[in-house]
């Protein structure tokens, strides 16, 4: 009986061992070759340079302000030494980033009281880094105002002046500043 010659009996059936090691040591050293390619492009991407922008806080969800009927509602209504309103607040949703270069956005939707309605025309963000010295309180860092509507939405897009070290930082909704409160109140703070 005559044995058949295929394609790969002419290509493969004729190399010697030595051949074959030769060409299993050659693929190994390109795999090894490309996985510190790999490795190196992955170490490129944690880029240290400060210069860089980077997300300090992305978040999704806040909390309204609980306001002050009750007494457990006026010890939530302070938040690292920052006064809430009287009534209570209610938030629908929100999306927001911190950026280290100090923007801030803050998309609000259905930020309101409990009657379903916003009586504030303009709201602003804040940014609470933890004060060092002491942790009940915190420095804030607002935006300018960004007009609200009636139904409590918002798109605030500014940009804050971090401190070089911005321990544990909370983003807020704020009222505008007012004569004699320059702070003005919070209305919803991240959190769930």
């Amino acid at each position: 009986m005559k044995k058949s010659r295929s394609i790969l009996d002419g290509a493969l059936g004729n190399r010697s061992p030595l051949h074959w090691r030769s060409a299993a040591l050659v693929l190994v050293v390109l795999s090894i070759f490309a996985l510190a390619d790999s490795t190196f492009a992955q170490d490129d991407s944690t880029d240290d340079d400060p210069a860089t922008v980077k997300t300090i806080l992305s978040f999704g969800t806040m909390i309204g302000d609980p306001g002050n009927a009750t007494a457990a509602a006026k010890a939530k209504n302070v938040i690292r030494g920052y006064m809430g309103p009287g009534p209570a607040w209610f938030i629908k949703s929100v999306q927001g980033t911190l950026k280290t270069d100090g923007s801030l956005t803050v998309m609000v939707k259905g930020l309101v009281l409990s009657n379903g309605t916003n009586p504030v025309p303009f709201f602003r963000a804040a940014v609470s880094c933890q004060d060092p010295a002491d942790a009940n309180k915190g420095m804030l860092f607002f935006t300018k105002t960004f007009p609200a509507d009636t139904a409590g939405n918002s798109s605030i897009a500014g940009t804050v002046k971090l401190p070089s070290l911005c321990i544990a930082p909370i983003v807020l909704v704020t009222s505008p500043a007012a004569a004699g409160d320059p702070e003005g109140v919070w209305f919803a703070v991240t959190g769930q």
